[in-house]
């Protein structure tokens, strides 16, 4: 990915806190896939709560997530 774009994306949807980190293992081959990791595995302590909303269960019924997203202008 454009590395201009990801600090964008990093800066606009991270808690500040986190910014910095995510960015240099970003940065890094060998650290990328940490970076990553984390934000599957850790979304709700590194992301900004404001940007996020929750799917209700079972979200498999895509229609229903394609409304949501719909919905929330995303």
């Amino acid at each position: 990915m454009n590395a201009e774009l990801e600090e964008i994306i990093i800066k606009a949807f991270f808690e500040k806190r986190v910014r910095e980190r995510i960015l240099f293992e970003l940065a890094s081959s060998k650290k990328r896939l940490d970076a990553l990791g984390r934000l599957c595995h850790n979304y709700n302590t590194n992301l900004r709560e404001q940007y996020m909303y929750e799917i209700p269960k079972p979200n498999s019924d895509k229609t229903e997530i394609a409304a949501l997203l719909k919905k929330q202008r995303a």
